[in-house]
């Protein structure tokens, strides 16, 4: 991860470049022609860049991009957490990976990923509440459990994690969007955009103090947010609007928190319940969470988190400590880069899924 950081602030446009070049020369990125990109299509566009769809003409694939464009009148701090995100891809993708910036001729920065057919959480959930059942949801909430793991085993902290950030590709879930998050080593080292965030995701201690550190804990309470969403089917505050958010921060801030739907399991309840206690100490790592799922029937023996994880893509194995425990693929929900193989195996996609944010 040293050589991130030889990314400077200063000539911050040139060095960016300077940065991707080097790393597709040295291999860490791989660089594919833009005119293997074909039938393009915008799924979403903002003041400094665009999401769009499009094939990929040598697997026959379909695969979203995220495109930064207008460069000049970028600011430091997005140029910055865009090419974070691609260096968050790389290392949690450490071998196998594709793709991931092209078209040098514009100077463009694209950030290339596998396209979910299923589209993000929350709309999945609203289109197809009459269909999940309990067990469906509880296979949700326990493969992002297993993304949230790897991420927390490699001491990175998603730091933004709601229904948005979370896709589903062949009914599986898939955590996404790392453009804020942070190696825990690194806390201090990057610049980060956006707004405040989204209130009901945001834990209380953050809501309280904005110069409040993320931990672990962090990502532990936005996930049991998550955790009721999936079994309520609708996204946390639904009714509050806009301008009634700071009312909801201080509710939230004072202990407020949604409603248990009728019908959930009371092991299912009691498990999101702790994971948004207001005091971050109280709430479990994750590793108790997997083993809270493994009584409900989901996974395998798992590690303490604060133990380094290392996935070898091929061997399928984690290795702790000289001791392997064989795991399914499937299992390892982080937003890792789609295989050149199974790229070749996948030709299917739903070209209507629900469009990506920027």
């Amino acid at each position: 991860f040293n050589v991130f950081q030889k990314y400077k602030k200063d000539n911050q446009k040139d060095n960016a470049i300077e940065w991707i070049e080097n790393a597709i020369k040295n291999e860490k990125v791989k660089l594919i022609l833009f005119n293997d990109l074909i039938n393009s299509e915008e799924l979403g566009s903002g003041g400094f860049g665009c999401i769009r769809k499009a094939t990929w003409i040598k697997t026959r694939s379909c695969v979203v991009y995220k495109r930064l464009t207008n460069i000049e009148a970028i600011k430091g701090n997005i140029l910055n957490a865009f090419i974070h995100e691609l260096q968050i891809h790389l290392c949690l993708d450490s071998s196998d990976r594709i793709v991931r910036c092209l078209d040098q001729n514009t100077k463009d920065f694209l950030l290339i990923m596998q396209y979910a057919n299923g589209g993000d959480l929350q709309n999945y959930l609203e289109k197809n509440h009459k269909n999940l059942t309990w067990e469906n949801k509880k296979k949700l909430a326990f493969q992002i459990a297993e993304g949230l793991n790897y991420l927390h085993n490699e001491n990175i902290l998603h730091r933004d994690l709601h229904s948005k950030n979370i896709v589903i590709h062949n009914g599986n879930a898939k955590i996404t969007d790392f453009g804020i998050s942070k190696n825990m080593n690194t806390q201090n080292s990057i610049n980060i955009i956006g707004t405040f965030g989204r209130i009901p995701y945001v834990d209380p201690k953050k809501l309280l103090d904005l110069n409040y550190q993320y931990t672990k804990f962090s990502d532990i309470y936005s996930y049991g947010v998550l955790m009721w969403e999936i079994s309520s089917e609708v996204p946390p505050f639904k009714n509050i609007i806009r301008n009634e958010e700071h009312l909801l921060r201080i509710e939230i801030i004072k202990g407020v928190r949604e409603k248990a739907i009728e019908g959930t399991p009371k092991i299912y309840e009691d498990l999101y319940k702790k994971c948004w206690d207001s005091t971050p100490e109280k709430r479990p790592r994750i590793r108790k969470i997997l083993e809270e799922f493994k009584k409900m029937g989901f996974g395998i023996d798992v590690m303490d988190d604060s133990t380094y994880v290392n996935l070898d893509p091929k061997e399928m194995e984690i290795n702790v400590k000289n001791t392997s425990t064989e795991v399914n693929n499937d299992l390892i929900q982080a937003n890792q880069s789609i295989s050149l193989d199974s790229a070749m195996s996948e030709t299917h996609y739903d070209l209507n899924s629900i469009p990506y944010s920027l």
